[in-house]
C-alpha cells in the first residue's frame, strides 16, 4: 500500500504592500483575503520629519519665518494694525509646505499602496466615509448639548477667523489636503503603522488617539477645557480604528480626514458668515 501525501497545513503569507492569504475556514469554501499593507520600518526620513515637525510647531520653530526680511510687513494694513489671520496663515502655509515635501518623500511608496485597500469592498469603504464623519457630528452635538454650550477650541476660532481674511482656495490647500496627510503620516503611519511592530497596535492606537487630540492645544500651552478636546478625540478615534480595519491604509485615514476638514472649510466659508455675531 502506498502512503497517501499529507496535506501541508494552510500558511499564512504576507507580501508588503499586497494581500494577505487566508486559509479557508470550511472546506469547500474559496480561500478569502484581505488587503494587509506594510508601512515598512522606520526610515531616517522617517526621522527627519519627525523632528522638523517637533522643531515648527512644538518648539515653536515655525515664528522663524517671520525672521525672513520684508515677511512681517507684508500683513501690515493701511490703519497700521497686522492682519493676524493672513499672518498666521502664510506661517501655516510655509511650514505645512515643508513638511508636506518631506512627509511624501518619506513615504511616498506605502502612501501609493496603500489605495490597494480599495481593491476589496472599494464602494463599500468610500460610502463609509460620510457615514463615519456624520457619526462624529453627531456624537459631538450630544456633547454639546451636554455640556449646555459652545465647544470650540482656540484652534477652531483661530481658523474660523482666518477664512474672513484668506481665500477659499489657499485655505483648502493647507487646511484640507496638506495638514491632513502630515497628520495621518505622523499620528497614524508612524505611531500606529510602524510602532506597531514592537508595541500592541492598540496600545498605539490610544497613544495616537491622545497625541492627536492634545497638539491641537498648543497654542494654548494644552490648557483648555476637557470638553473642548472631545471633538478631537471623536474624529481620532474614527480615523484610528478605520486605519487599523483598512489594513493600515494610510490613503483610507488621509482621505476620511481630508473630507471632514473640508465639509468644516466649506462650512466656515459659506453659512458662518450667515448666522448672527456671537453664534
Amino acid at each position: 500500500m502506498t502512503e497517501e501525501p499529507r496535506q501541508a497545513p494552510h500558511q499564512t503569507y504576507h507580501r508588503p504592500g499586497t494581500r494577505q492569504a487566508i486559509p479557508p475556514g470550511w472546506p469547500g469554501r474559496r480561500p478569502q483575503d484581505r488587503i494587509v499593507l506594510d508601512p515598512g520600518g522606520p526610515t531616517w526620513m522617517d526621522l527627519t520629519t519627525v523632528l522638523a515637525y517637533v522643531l515648527i510647531f512644538i518648539l515653536g520653530g515655525a515664528v522663524l519665518v517671520t525672521l525672513i526680511p520684508g515677511f512681517r510687513e507684508q500683513f501690515i494694513q493701511p490703519d497700521g494694525t497686522l492682519s493676524e489671520g493672513s499672518f498666521t496663515f502664510a506661517i501655516n502655509l510655509i511650514s505645512y509646505s515643508i513638511l508636506t515635501v518631506l512627509a511624501l518623500i518619506a513615504c511616498w511608496r506605502p502612501f501609493i499602496a496603500s489605495f490597494r485597500t480599495f481593491r476589496r469592498h472599494g464602494w463599500l469603504k468610500i460610502g463609509l466615509i460620510p457615514a463615519i464623519w456624520f457619526t462624529c457630528i453627531m456624537v459631538n452635538a450630544l456633547v454639546v448639548m451636554s455640556a449646555g454650550g459652545d465647544i470650540k477650541s482656540d484652534n477652531q476660532l483661530a481658523i474660523e477667523g482666518m477664512t474672513t481674511e484668506v481665500a477659499f482656495l489657499p485655505m483648502v490647500l493647507v487646511t484640507v489636503f496638506m495638514a491632513p496627510f502630515v497628520e495621518e503620516y505622523i499620528f497614524r503611519h508612524l505611531l500606529i503603522g510602524k510602532l506597531s511592530r514592537w508595541v500592541n497596535v492598540w496600545v498605539c492606537v490610544a497613544i495616537s488617539m491622545v497625541l492627536f487630540a492634545s497638539i491641537h492645544f498648543i497654542s494654548t500651552g494644552f490648557t483648555f477645557d476637557p470638553v473642548q478636546i472631545i471633538p478631537y478625540l471623536t474624529l481620532a478615534a474614527a480615523i484610528t480604528v478605520a486605519y487599523v480595519l483598512t489594513g493600515k491604509s494610510l490613503a483610507y485615514a488621509t482621505i476620511l480626514h481630508v473630507f471632514n476638514n473640508l465639509v468644516s472649510i466649506v462650512v466656515a466659508y459659506t453659512l458662518l458668515p450667515l448666522l448672527p455675531e456671537g453664534m
